[in-house]
């Protein structure tokens, strides 16, 4: 068994804010024991607006200052972390997350393929599409696979990451709200689950207007393993 913790929190603009929001989270989670920290896409950066222009400047390379940071979080807290950025290329950025070890290691990055080209919102004007589905990678809540936000309403992708090999699937989010949105995310990762036959955990970005947070988890058999409500906060997990 395994003691895991999703943490839950809206991203801003100043990546120095959001490390340190960051960094409570761990210390949250490692002082309940957890060994891997859960964090939601957009945790390095996020621009309610003109996200076209900020996403480049702010992107980093997977070597960089926010990593680095993320690093020294892991040391300091002895635990995983798994956490959504902006990775740098030569013009828009891809939309990131970053799965690091307690000693501060990357260990594997995965880039969204499937952008949120929908519900009247184009985030190809701001990101670079992935071209690969994840490469599972072994962890302390076993072998872990990821999909990002809008790949889970595609079933394939989560299908694919259970075909190669994830005994864990992760989704973080920046969730936007909207008309029965609270509905199909708890829909969707309660039937990625049973579906796969695979323990699934939601990590959701919550900001007033914009992201619902509701982070979640679901058993293999659709059971919730618990669910956060609308605020700052962790939720530690058995699994």
């Amino acid at each position: 068994m395994s003691r895991l913790a999703i943490g839950q929190f809206g991203a801003g603009e100043d990546k120095t804010a959001n490390l340190r929001k960051i960094k409570r989270l761990a210390q949250t989670a490692a002082e309940n024991g957890a060994e891997m920290l859960f964090l939601p896409e957009y945790s390095m950066f996020y621009a309610k607006v003109n996200a076209r222009s900020k996403n480049p400047a702010a992107a980093e390379p997977c070597d960089r200052a926010f990593i680095i940071e993320l690093g020294r979080i892991c040391r300091e807290n002895g635990l995983w972390l798994a956490a959504g950025m902006y990775e740098r290329t030569d013009g828009l950025p891809y939309n990131t997350i970053a799965v690091l070890d307690s000693c501060g290691n990357l260990r594997g990055t995965h880039r969204k393929t499937r952008l949120y080209d929908a519900f009247g919102y184009r985030e190809s004007d701001e990101c670079r599409a992935g071209r690969e589905p994840f490469s599972p990678i072994d962890t302390p809540a076993g072998r872990l696979g990821i999909i990002t936000c809008f790949e889970l309403r595609f079933p394939a992708l989560a299908a694919e990451q259970k075909r190669r090999g994830a005994e864990l699937l992760f989704v973080p989010a920046g969730w936007v709200q909207g008309e029965n949105k609270l509905l199909h995310w708890r829909t969707l990762l309660c039937a990625r689950a049973i579906e796969n036959g695979l323990t699934v955990l939601g990590a959701d970005q919550y900001a007033p207007g914009q992201f619902i947070g509701h982070s979640m988890a679901f058993a293999p058999n659709g059971v919730s393993l618990g669910e956060l409500g609308e605020e700052e906060g962790v939720l530690v997990l058995d699994t």
